[in-house]
């Protein structure tokens, strides 16, 4: 399936502006271990800010992974680089909907292991990611959310590291379930991401925990998140051509540590300062936009990508956050995406919903379907079909060919919460809004699934590194 947003000249321009940006503008940091191994590898010190030459740019993109895979604890794989649009839980939502009142409030551990298992059990929902639970301290906050993480899903995660400081305990829980070095780097167990601040400046804690990461041998994401107007260019395109230079700049670090090491960007272009009100906004059509043409000028650098899809600015799961989400995952998703994140979401990726994760399972899903494309071959144009009913040797209701491509799954989509019956049947049925529907649907997951637990001895571990972070971190 061939889409594109502009066309081959206007991505060269938008690659000329990203190599303009590296070349004469650069980064700042912070870290003197990562400036240092920058000037190390040819970059250069230009007003106080990293450049990088060229040549460099083009060592580093060379060893870049087009493809690779992370593996979950329980054997769930994702395939990167392969234009799958697999669907992400959002990631660091501070509040959620009650399931039972539908009121805004802070979300809680519970909530994070309830929202990972929910998605654990969600078959179009492939990656998980943790929401930010307030009520627990925060100094080892990642620590807790990658074992909580492990502890209630078999799929693959994604994780954002805020500082070098915390890496060692999140490294320990990483090798306690997967149970050696060896075991870990092969699956990967998810991929880490890391967050400079926009515009291009790396700080010493994103900066050092990138190469941490590397340094592990696991699987690296890079999410700085530019504001429309506010800490990148009002203009989308602007903001994509800044934007892909500070994902670059992770990537290509990671090819000079590490040449071929895993990596994918995820940038989060289009979120746009709402200059009314000062709210960000991760609403359509910006989000849709701007994550779409940075999907399609990621992959002219041959990069696995993923972006913020399922987003809105609606404040419950309704119609709006329906044709928001829809919207935002579908452009990106026709132009090659890998990772469609934000699944769950709603208010600007700032509350989870419980609803909308599988409103978004069921969008997932018919994304999915879409970018599967048609099949245009002897079989799907049916000829002999056609002429056979046409000529009144019977009908395609009892034709093999109608039977066989209904029970294939490939033709057809098949809803698990949408209401495609006859009115009659939806009234019999109590006249059940889609959001009911979906309410019921997380409440009897939440009541019947289980994931296979970790071994007493590995819970206990956990337990024993995450007291261990929160002593040491506490203090700093």
């Amino acid at each position: 399936m061939k889409f594109e947003l502009i066309s081959d000249a206007e991505i060269l321009k938008m690659r000329e502006a990203t190599m303009h940006i590296l070349n004469n503008i650069g980064i700042a940091t912070t870290s003197d271990k990562f400036r240092s191994f920058l000037l190390d590898n040819g970059c250069k010190e230009k007003n106080g800010r990293i450049v990088f030459p060229q040549p460099v740019i083009d060592k580093a993109l060379k060893t870049v992974p087009k493809e690779w895979t992370v593996t979950g604890r329980g054997g769930y794989t994702v395939e990167m680089g392969k234009n799958k649009a697999n669907a992400q839980v959002c990631i660091g939502m501070p509040s959620m909907m009650d399931l039972d009142t539908g009121e805004r409030r802070d979300a809680t551990l519970k909530d994070l292991e309830d929202f990972t298992r929910l998605a654990d059990a969600l078959d179009h929902i492939n990656i998980a990611a943790p929401i930010f639970p307030k009520d627990v301290p925060q100094e080892s906050l990642v620590t807790l959310e990658t074992a909580t993480l492990l502890r209630n899903c078999n799929k693959p995660f994604r994780l954002c590291l805020e500082s070098h400081d915390e890496w060692p305990y999140v490294h320990e829980v990483l090798l306690a379930v997967a149970g050696s070095e060896k075991e870990l780097k092969e699956k990967g167990l998810g991929y880490y991401e890391v967050s400079p601040l926009s515009p291009l400046d790396y700080g010493k804690g994103p900066a050092e925990a990138l190469m941490d990461v590397v340094e592990a041998g696991l699987p690296l994401g890079m999410d700085p998140a530019p504001l429309m107007g506010a800490t990148s260019p009002i203009t989308i395109a602007g903001t994509v051509a800044q934007h892909m230079a500070e994902l670059l700049v992770g990537v290509m670090t990671s090819q000079l540590m590490d040449p071929g090491h895993r990596v994918i960007v995820s940038p989060r272009s289009g979120g746009l300062m709402e200059m009314k009100s000062g709210v960000a906004l991760w609403a359509i059509p910006e989000m849709g936009l701007g994550g779409g043409l940075n999907v399609q000028l990621a992959k002219s650098f041959g990069l696995p990508a993923g972006c913020g899809c399922y987003t809105g600015a609606s404040k419950v799961a309704d119609a709006q956050s329906g044709y928001e989400h829809l919207y935002n995952a579908l452009i990106p998703a026709l132009l090659g995406i890998d990772v469609c994140g934000s699944a769950g979401s709603v208010d600007n990726a700032l509350i989870g919903s419980y609803e909308m994760l599988v409103i978004d399972d069921e969008l997932s899903s018919v994304v999915q379907w879409t970018i599967d494309g048609i099949n245009v071959n002897d079989d799907t144009l049916a000829l002999e079909v056609i002429e056979k009913v046409v000529n009144g040797d019977g009908n395609f209701l009892g034709e093999k060919h109608t039977r066989k491509h209904l029970r294939s799954g490939k033709e057809i989509w098949k809803p698990v919460i949408c209401e495609r019956a006859p009115y009659e049947t939806w009234e019999g049925k109590g006249q059940k809004r889609l959001e009911d529907v979906a309410k019921e649907k997380a409440k009897a997951i939440l009541a019947s699934h289980e994931v296979e637990p970790l071994s007493k001895e590995v819970d206990a571990e956990l337990n024993k590194i995450i007291n261990r972070a929160q002593k040491a971190l506490e203090d700093k």
